[in-house]
Parts: structure tokens; C-alpha cells; sequence
């Protein structure tokens, strides 16, 4: 990647953008962990692994943010503030995505939406709630930041990369 790569985000994320991105993801998480603990409350370990330890833990400390030209050129980060996210992250990374980490990437990012739904079915608001926000924040990201997205990488990257000259 380089400098001269069209990105409508190069130097970082509006707040408005950060807002969005950051309600929409912790309302989902947030009902979901509420639906699952009202319903069966054991359940809800799992959960909170995969909300837990797999986003910050996995995805934010070794597999996107290592890779992230906003935290890194830009200091700049959607999910968190930067120092955080810079305290996450092991070391910058380079190279695409393994096959392990790219399995790992996406199943993480199924089981946020999907887990909860057993226990919400139950509770049409807390479904309602939980549907709306998670298809906010999956179709912000998609139709969205992962078309403006600079961690080439990133197996939903949607921006289509021109080979420098």
C-alpha cells in the first residue's frame, strides 16, 4: 500500500463515523449479552469469550489493527481510541492474512450476530433491538468503512487497490 492510494479515510475517521460504528456494535453486543443472561445465563460465557477476548484480543491485538495504516500513519482508530488500540496491538504486521487467521477472522465475526439469536427469540424487543443494530453495524461496515478501508489485508476490504506506477 502506498501514499498515493485513493482513500476517503486516509487521514482518519469523523467522529460522527466513530459514533456510529462504535453505538451500533456495543448496542448489539450489549442486548445480546442481556438476552442470553436473562434466558439461560450459563450460556452467556461463551459469548462473552467471542465479545470479550476475540475482538479486542484477536481481531484488534493480532489480526486487523497490527495491519492498520489509520493507528499507525494516521493515529486514528474506528473501534477505540487511539492509545488504546496502540496498547493492544503485539507489533505491526505486513502480510496478508494466514488461512488459520483468515478462518479465524470470519468466525469470529459470525458468531457476534448469530450466537445471541436462540436466546432473543424469546424476546421479541430485545430481538428487534439486536437485529437492528447488529444489521447497522454489519451493513455500515460493509457497504461503508470496508469500501474506504485502508488494512488491505482485511478479508472484507472492499476497496479495489490500483498497482502504483
Amino acid at each position: 500500500m502506498n501514499d498515493s492510494t485513493p482513500c476517503q479515510l486516509a487521514n482518519g475517521f469523523s467522529l460522527r463515523e466513530k459514533l456510529y460504528a462504535q453505538i451500533t456494535f456495543f448496542t448489539m453486543a450489549i442486548v445480546g449479552i442481556i438476552g442470553i443472561a436473562r434466558a439461560d445465563w450459563p450460556w452467556l460465557l461463551p459469548y462473552l469469550v467471542v465479545f470479550g477476548y476475540g475482538v479486542p484480543g484477536i481481531v484488534m491485538r493480532h489480526l486487523t489493527c497490527p495491519r492498520c495504516p489509520h493507528l499507525f500513519e494516521h493515529g486514528d482508530c474506528l473501534q477505540f481510541p487511539p492509545r488504546w488500540t496502540l496498547w493492544l496491538v503485539t507489533r505491526r504486521k505486513a502480510t496478508p492474512f494466514s488461512a488459520g487467521e483468515r478462518w479465524l477472522f470470519h468466525l469470529i465475526f459470525v458468531l457476534l450476530p448469530i450466537y445471541p439469536l436462540y436466546w432473543l427469540r424469546a424476546q421479541p424487543l430485545l430481538l428487534a433491538v439486536f437485529v437492528a443494530a447488529a444489521a447497522m453495524w454489519y451493513l455500515g461496515q460493509w457497504l461503508y468503512y470496508c469500501k474506504r478501508c485502508r488494512v488491505k489485508a482485511c478479508p472484507y476490504n472492499r476497496v479495489r487497490f490500483v498497482a502504483s506506477k
